[in-house]
């Protein structure tokens, strides 16, 4: 019971500290320079993160590149998840976009270095990202529509026949 007490009071304190944070990101507060530092490196985390780096590579990437100890390390990314969100909870159509990006900066490369074929490679997977290309088969209108019937009345107008509608009624399916 004290160890769950511990945890909660350990979630509020780092959920006060990044309180701080959320307002600066939607433009409603300020931040002190050594604040402005540990936002890059939440950003830095995330980022990495995004890039497709595990947990524990993102881990040994800010203790190199920081000079931090590895629970702080760990504190930072774990921050960064609680601030950003969680990289695997993406959706489908956040990673699409950020594909489609990573090509247009390797077509405007290859249109650099004037390799036509890399160009041609980039353009059709930015199409194919972006659905431009169907290869479902078109659909026959038959096929939507649903199946109904239709019920006709005879009626004899020359010989003044009238008959009840149950006598003259003929059912047709149509498919």
């Amino acid at each position: 019971m004290e160890e769950l007490q511990k945890k909660e009071q350990s979630l509020a304190k780092t959920q006060d500290k990044l309180d701080k944070y959320k307002d600066y990101l939607l433009g409603r507060g300020k931040l002190s320079p050594s604040e402005q530092t540990m936002l890059e490196k939440y950003r830095k985390a995330f980022s990495w993160r995004c890039k497709g780096f595990s947990p524990q590579h993102v881990k040994q990437m800010l203790m190199q590149d920081e000079g931090t100890q590895y629970a702080q390390a760990a504190r930072i990314l774990q921050e960064a998840t609680e601030l950003y969100g969680r990289v695997e909870e993406i959706d489908k159509e956040g990673t699409k976009r950020i594909l489609v990006e990573n090509l247009y900066i390797a077509m405007s490369l290859a249109i650099k270095e004037r390799d036509a074929h890399a160009v041609i490679a980039s353009v059709k997977e930015i199409g194919k990202l972006s659905n431009v290309y169907t290869d479902q088969p078109q659909l026959n209108p038959a096929d939507l529509m649903p199946k109904r019937q239709i019920v006709f009345n005879r009626v004899t107008v020359n010989n003044n026949y009238q008959s009840t509608p149950e006598e003259n009624a003929d059912t047709i399916e149509l498919e």
